[in-house]
C-alpha cells in the first residue's frame, strides 16, 4: 500500500511538471547542448495565431461588440442617447436649420423615431458584420502585437488563464492517478 501512495505523489508531482512546462522557464535557457523555454512560449507565433483567430472571431467579433452595446444595462441607455442626440442633429441639418427642428419638445417625435429605430436595428446590422471586422482588423492587430511581446510579456497573457485552474488541474491529475493505482492494484490482485 505504501507503493501506492508513492505512485500518486509521483503522478501528481508528473501533473505539476507538466503543467509547468507549459509555460517555464519563460525565457530560454542554455542547458547544455539544449535550449530550454515553455512550450506555449517557443511556439508564440502559432499560438499568437490561434489566439487572435479565437478572440477576434468569439470576443470581439463585430456582433458580440453589438450585441454588447444594443444588450448590455451598462451600455444600452448611453447608446439610446447617444443615437438619439446624433439623429436630433441629422434631422436638424436636413431641416436646413429650422426653428422647431433646432429645439423640438421634449419627449416628443424624435424620441418614438429613436426608440423604434433602435428597436429595429439589430434586424438590419448582420449586413455591417463583415465591414466592421475587416475595418477593425483585430486578428491581425492582436496577432501582430502578441508575435511582438517579450517571452515574459506573452507569458502573462496566457499564463493567468490556467492559473485559475492549476490547482483543480493537479488534484485532478492526482485523483484520476489514484484511481487509475486502485484498479490496477485490484486486477493485479485479484
Amino acid at each position: 500500500m505504501g507503493t501506492q501512495h508513492w505512485g500518486d505523489d509521483c503522478r501528481t508531482g508528473h501533473q505539476l511538471a507538466r503543467l509547468k512546462w507549459i509555460f517555464e522557464p519563460v525565457n530560454p535557457t542554455k542547458f547544455g547542448p539544449f535550449v530550454l523555454q515553455g512550450q506555449f512560449l517557443r511556439r508564440q507565433k502559432e499560438v499568437a495565431k490561434e489566439f487572435s483567430e479565437f478572440f477576434a472571431n468569439n470576443v470581439l467579433s463585430s456582433k458580440k461588440l453589438w450585441g454588447s452595446i444594443l444588450n448590455d444595462p451598462s451600455t444600452s441607455s448611453s447608446f439610446d442617447l447617444l443615437f438619439a442626440n446624433c439623429l436630433k442633429k441629422f434631422v436638424y441639418v436636413l431641416a436646413g436649420g429650422a426653428a422647431g427642428v433646432l429645439h423640438p419638445p421634449p419627449g416628443g417625435i424624435f424620441d418614438n423615431i429613436a426608440s423604434r429605430a433602435i428597436q429595429k436595428l439589430p434586424n438590419h446590422l448582420h449586413v455591417l458584420h463583415p465591414y466592421v471586422d475587416a475595418t477593425l482588423g483585430l486578428q491581425g492587430t492582436l496577432r501582430t502585437q502578441m508575435e511582438r511581446m517579450t517571452s515574459a510579456k506573452f507569458e502573462r497573457v496566457l499564463h493567468p488563464i490556467f492559473e485559475e485552474d492549476e490547482l483543480t488541474l493537479i488534484l485532478a491529475g492526482g485523483f484520476l492517478g489514484f484511481l487509475a493505482g486502485l484498479v490496477q492494484q485490484g486486477i493485479e490482485t485479484g
